[in-house]
């Protein structure tokens, strides 16, 4: 079925509760509006709707970050958290989208075309579950809802599968992340910025301390 049969925007309302790069609010936006993020490979068509998110709040993820896998758009492995909650302390950012917009980031997520098939769970069924999967996406093909916020489910988006590769994420790739936890979360220091990150699966032991401190102190 093609999103032609989801309106492009209503008053279907979802929490979109990213991390990684998506936490910088210029980046999230080349899903919505177009464009290339800095660092990025890639060019992005944006949503068929282009209108800027209603909100953005700050969530924590009790889900763990990792990277892994091997993003043509950055050249290297990129951000996920794990299926199942651990207590993890993962710095989060949820906007607010449409239904419609939301189908359309999904696809950018996993370079599909916009406009293209209905990929995320029909919106009733958002209400009632959560976990799904999409069929045949490789990368960011599992859903999960981790609450409801004013009314609106939050969802965030992770691999389809645990084993992909744990891998170094690129120094670009890195520099937008902290861009954006600078700009998610005004009061943390770059110190702990530096802790965070420097402890994920797919930079600690992968990434020398003295060249993550560069990339993220000497920004």
């Amino acid at each position: 079925m093609s999103s032609a049969n989801i309106p492009p925007s209503d008053n279907r309302l979802v929490w979109y509760a990213v991390y990684g790069s998506n936490l910088l609010k210029k980046r999230f936006g080349c899903y919505i509006v177009g464009g290339k993020p800095d660092g990025s490979k890639t060019e992005y068509l944006g949503c068929r709707d282009k209108t800027p998110p209603r909100e953005d709040r700050e969530i924590t993820l009790t889900h763990a970050l990792y990277f892994a896998g091997h993003s043509n758009s950055w050249d290297a492995a990129i951000a996920f958290v794990r299926h199942t909650s651990s207590g993890a302390h993962t710095y989060g950012r949820m906007f607010l989208i449409s239904y419609g917009q939301f189908n359309d980031v999904v696809r950018q997520e996993n370079a599909r075309d916009v406009p293209g098939a209905i990929v995320v769970p029909p919106y009733d069924e958002l209400a009632h579950g959560d976990h799904w999967q999409i069929d045949g996406y490789r990368l960011y093909g599992r859903f999960i809802k981790t609450g409801v916020e004013d009314g609106h489910p939050v969802l965030t988006l992770t691999a389809t599968q645990d084993n992909f590769a744990v891998g170094k994420p690129s120094e670009a790739y890195v520099k937008t992340i902290a861009a954006g936890l600078e700009e998610a979360y005004p009061c943390i220091r770059k110190s702990e910025i530096l802790d965070y990150v420097g402890k994920t699966e797919g930079i600690r032991g992968l990434i020398q301390p003295d060249t993550l401190a560069g990339w993220i102190m000497g920004r």
